[in-house]
């Protein structure tokens, strides 16, 4: 990947992060394209080989989605998985 294409792939990354209200599944597709794009980008930089980078955008994509959809969710839950209520400035 050439630092062209790689300083587009951040900009594009970056400016995602700036849309808001998104459902939870739209915040997991996001966050699940910008890992995938960011382990990529990482193991690409890292001169891997093949195998590590497809290992790599999987593990980025996995993680990416797993915050995407907890961004934003701000529900609070007690161990059991009952609602409870969330602290002040949560």
């Amino acid at each position: 990947m050439t630092k062209k294409m790689l300083m587009i792939l951040c900009a594009g990354t970056f400016s995602l992060a700036a849309c808001a209200d998104y459902t939870p599944n739209q915040n997991a597709a996001i966050g699940g394209l910008t890992g995938a794009a960011a382990g990529l980008a990482a193991a690409d930089l890292a001169d891997g080989s093949d195998t590590t980078k497809v290992a790599a955008t999987l593990g980025g994509a996995a993680v990416g989605a797993a915050v995407g959809s907890n961004t934003g969710a701000r529900r609070c839950t007690y161990a059991d998985g009952t609602p409870a209520p969330c602290p002040p400035r949560y």
